[in-house]
């Protein structure tokens, strides 16, 4: 659909009367779980990570009306690398979003590489990785009074989402 191709990933497709079509949940997935969680201050995201999920986000988040940069190991145009996140970005950019399997087993105690000591609780961390449910990511968020989330809801709505597709009448 528009969305997918927008997006440049599909995670769902479905057999039509003319072939495949893909679309693309994890913007649903991921806009409707973070949504609740946003705050007035809430203006700017900091996107870890560039895959097929860090692309999607970053539809959901233009969708949402929020700037956002990536931030990666080896920063491709305007992106962030690490080594450049401080006190001043972290101002900036409330919102810090993981889309880097850093975290995921069996690598536990992984985690991005930002100053966690920078973060205040007027942060928000959201974590796509639900498993294990709180991430070294999430703790490190969590110990700086930050408000933290995990992408368990966010599979929940995708899951719906991709139903809905399969089910739905042409």
């Amino acid at each position: 659909d528009a969305d997918a191709a927008a997006i440049g990933a599909v995670n769902t497709i479905r057999f039509t009367k003319t072939g495949l079509k893909g679309y693309n949940t994890d913007v649903t997935g991921f806009v409707n779980s973070l949504r609740p969680l946003l705050l007035p201050t809430d203006k700017a995201a900091l996107i870890l990570g560039t895959g097929g999920a860090a692309q999607a986000i970053a539809f959901g988040l233009t969708k949402l009306g929020i700037e956002y940069r990536f931030v990666s190991r080896s920063p491709v145009g305007g992106n962030l690398k690490y080594e450049e996140l401080d006190s001043t970005v972290l101002k900036r950019f409330q919102i810090l979003i993981n889309c880097t399997p850093l975290g995921t087993y069996p690598e536990v105690d992984a985690a991005p590489p930002i100053p966690y000591k920078q973060v205040t609780r007027n942060h928000l961390f959201y974590d796509l990785i639900y498993n294990p449910e709180l991430t070294t990511f999430l703790k490190r968020g969590l110990e700086t009074g930050a408000r933290i989330k995990n992408g368990l809801e966010m599979l929940h709505i995708q899951a719906e989402a991709s139903w809905e597709i399969w089910n739905r009448e042409e």
